[in-house]
């Protein structure tokens, strides 16, 4: 409508919020980005064993539930952090997150659901190929998106030969794979 009046679209003035606090498609489709990256990074630094990175990943009040992956609820990074060094820190690991299902609440918060699938061998005596969900609270805190709580389900467990992945035994219960962890790993 500008341009039929004589003042050039380019030049003219952009149209401020329809509501106040309310955030664009735009910042939505950015802020999705964002959050998928932040996952990514998660995947990759437990992989890697960068614990400080992953750190920076976490809300400090952090509270993970992993009872649906056989372990305990965590409140805090260090004490997430501490609990994935000891059950993690001496297994080689591949994880896997993929379809998310991300949806922006407001801008500074946002949710979303994964998938998951990893690998999870110990010593070279035990190996898991595992599936399930994640379920992710994500808080954007001073301009980066952080995770404020995330809940793993695992949906099935097999054991494989850790040395070519092969299916030892197919869909196996939590709780024995829980007592084969603790009887390499110690109590947790």
């Amino acid at each position: 409508m500008l341009g039929a009046v004589g003042i050039s679209v380019a030049n003219a003035e952009p149209s401020p919020p329809a509501f106040p606090g309310v955030f664009s498609a735009t910042d939505a489709t950015a802020d999705i980005e964002a959050i998928k990256q932040l996952k990514t990074s998660y995947f990759a630094d437990i992989d890697a064993k960068n614990w400080d990175a992953l750190r920076e990943l976490l809300a400090p009040d952090i509270v993970v539930d992993t009872t649906g992956s056989g372990g305990p609820i965590l409140v805090g990074r260090d004490p997430f952090i501490a609990f994935l060094e000891l059950t993690l820190g001496a297994a080689k690991t591949h994880h896997q997150g993929f379809d998310p299902a991300i949806q922006v609440t407001s801008a500074t918060t946002a949710e979303g659901d994964w998938r998951l699938e990893d690998i999870l061998i110990w010593g070279g005596t035990l190996g898991v190929h595992g599936y399930g969900n994640y379920h992710d609270r994500y808080v954007n805190s001073n301009g980066n998106w952080v995770i404020k709580y995330s809940k793993l389900t695992r949906t099935r467990l097999d054991l494989i030969n850790p040395d070519d992945g092969t299916i030892i035994q197919a869909d196996v219960p939590i709780e024995e794979i829980v007592q084969k962890v603790k009887d390499i790993i110690g109590p947790w």
